[in-house]
C-alpha cells in the first residue's frame, strides 16, 4: 500500500447528525468533578443526548485544589443530590478530569469514605484523562472498564452471555442469537439494554463475555479475575472464513458441537457474488469511520474481488496490522490516504461510480455512492456480511447514501 504522511494538518470531519454515544448505568447519576471550563463540553453533550437530568457538576476551584477541600465537597455534593433527586439514584459515577492527574486523589480512600457515609449506595470512579493516555490502554478503554466496576461476584451462574465493547446493539436478525439459544445459553446481556440497576448487576451472573471491540478487552480481563467470567475476543469480521471460525471457537469454549453454518456460508457467498457482479470494477474506498478494523474490512472486500482503491485512515492498530500487511503485499495499488494530509484527501477523485464506506470520508471526497456505516455498528457474523452487501448494492443502484436519493 502506498501512503502519504508528510503533512501536518489533521483530517477530521464531524458527523453532526450523530450524537456521541455515552454508556450509562441505569438508575445511576454522573457527578463530574472538574474545573468549570472542562464541564462545558460535557454539559452540552449531556443536553444533546437528553441526559441532563442524570448529570451534575462539582466545579473544582483553585482554593479547593490547593487545600484538598474538594474531596470533602464531593461528600457534601452527594448528600445534597440525594436530597433533591427524585427518584434517588442507586449508584454514583464520579468522573474526574485531567486535573486529577495533578491532584492525585486517593481513589480507594475516597470510596471507603463514601461507602461509610452512604452504605446503601454504589460508587465508582471514572477518569477522563487524555493527559495520562497510555498507548495500549486508552482512556476510553479505562472508562469502559469502570462501567462494570460495581458488579459483584455472587457465586451463581445462569448461562447468560455478555456482549462487551459495543455501544449499539447487534442486528436482532443476526444468527448469533439463534446459535446461542440452540446451545441452551441464557440471556444475552448488553449494558445499554439494561433498564434497571438490578438488570445491570445481573451481568455478574453471566457465564461468558464476548468482546466485540477492543474497547471492551480491559473490562473482560477485569471481570475474568473478579467475577470468574471467561471471555472470547470476537471482533466484527467481514470475512466468511473468519466468521465460520469464530463459531467453531465459541463452540469449543462452551463445550458444544460446532453449529451447522453451511447454509449461512452458502447464502453469504451468493450475496457477495451478486453484488460483486453488480458493481464490477467500481472503485471502493474504505474510511476508518466505517469499521474499527478498516484494513480488515478492506482485505475482505479485496479478497472477494472488489476493486478496493483506498483506505482513509492512519497507520493500523495492533489488531489490524496483519490485514494491513496483507494488503501491502497483495494489493500495493491500494492507497492509504493518511488522515494527516487534508489537502491530499480533498485532492482525490475516484469518479461517479466510486463507492465510499464510512460516515466521514464521503463528506470530503466526490462520492458517487455512499454506504453510511459507523464503527461496525449493528454488524456481526454472516448476517453482517450479507447486510453490508445489501447496503453496497442498494447505494450503487440508487446513487444515494444507502439507497437514499
Amino acid at each position: 500500500m502506498s501512503a502519504d504522511t508528510d503533512h501536518n494538518l489533521t483530517y477530521f470531519v464531524q458527523t453532526r447528525d450523530r450524537n456521541k454515544t455515552v454508556l450509562r448505568i441505569p438508575e445511576s447519576h454522573s457527578l463530574h468533578v472538574c474545573p468549570s471550563s472542562c464541564g462545558r463540553k460535557i454539559a452540552f453533550r449531556a443536553y444533546q443526548n437528553g441526559q441532563q437530568a442524570n448529570t451534575s457538576f462539582l466545579y473544582v476551584k483553585e482554593e479547593d485544589a490547593v487545600s484538598g477541600r474538594y474531596e470533602d465537597n464531593i461528600e457534601e455534593a452527594i448528600d445534597m443530590l440525594l436530597q433533591v433527586l427524585d427518584p434517588a439514584p442507586k449508584a454514583f459515577l464520579l468522573y474526574f478530569n485531567c486535573i486529577d492527574d495533578f491532584l492525585g486523589t486517593d481513589e480507594k480512600a475516597l470510596l471507603d469514605r463514601l461507602y461509610r457515609r452512604f452504605p446503601s449506595m454504589f460508587f465508582t470512579v471514572c477518569r477522563i484523562d487524555p493527559v495520562a493516555a497510555d498507548e495500549k490502554i486508552s482512556p476510553g478503554m479505562r472508562l469502559h472498564n469502570q462501567m462494570y466496576a460495581m458488579l459483584q461476584y455472587t457465586g451463581k451462574k445462569d448461562n447468560g452471555v455478555n456482549l462487551l465493547g459495543n455501544y449499539t446493539a447487534i442486528d436482532p436478525q443476526c444468527e448469533l442469537f439463534e446459535i446461542l439459544k440452540s446451545w441452551g445459553c441464557g440471556k444475552v446481556r448488553q449494558l445499554f439494554d439494561c433498564k434497571t440497576f438490578e438488570e445491570y448487576r445481573a451481568m455478574a451472573d453471566s457465564s461468558l463475555n464476548l468482546v466485540l471491540a477492543p474497547m471492551g478487552r480491559l473490562a473482560a480481563c477485569s471481570m475474568a479475575e473478579k467475577l470468574d467470567i471467561p471471555f472470547l475476543d470476537s471482533p466484527v469480521t467481514y470475512d466468511i472464513a473468519e466468521a465460520a471460525s469464530f463459531y467453531n471457537e465459541l463452540a469449543a469454549l462452551l463445550g458444544k458441537p460446532s453449529p451447522d453454518v453451511e447454509e449461512a456460508v452458502f447464502q453469504t457467498r451468493l450475496a457477495v457474488k451478486a453484488v460483486r457482479e453488480l458493481v464490477d470494477d467500481a472503485p471502493i474506498i474504505v474510511d476508518s469511520s466505517a469499521s474499527i478494523r478498516p484494513f480488515s474490512l478492506a482485505k475482505a472486500l479485496a479478497g472477494y474481488g472488489f476493486c478496493v482503491k483506498a483506505v482513509i485512515g492512519s497507520r493500523p492498530k495492533d489488531e489490524d496490522c496483519a490485514a494491513y500487511d496483507w494488503l501491502s503485499l497483495n494489493h500495493p495499488e491500494t492507497t492509504l490516504i493518511n488522515k494527516k494530509g487534508v489537502k491530499d484527501v480533498l485532492g482525490y477523485r475516484f469518479g461517479d461510480r466510486s463507492i465510499l464506506l464510512g460516515a466521514a470520508g464521503p463528506r470530503l471526497l466526490s462520492a458517487g455512492h455512499v454506504v453510511e456505516m459507523y464503527n461496525d455498528e449493528s454488524f456481526f457474523g454472516f448476517h453482517g456480511i450479507q447486510k453490508l452487501m445489501h447496503m453496497i448494492g442498494k447505494a450503487y443502484k440508487s446513487g444515494g447514501a444507502n439507497g437514499k436519493e
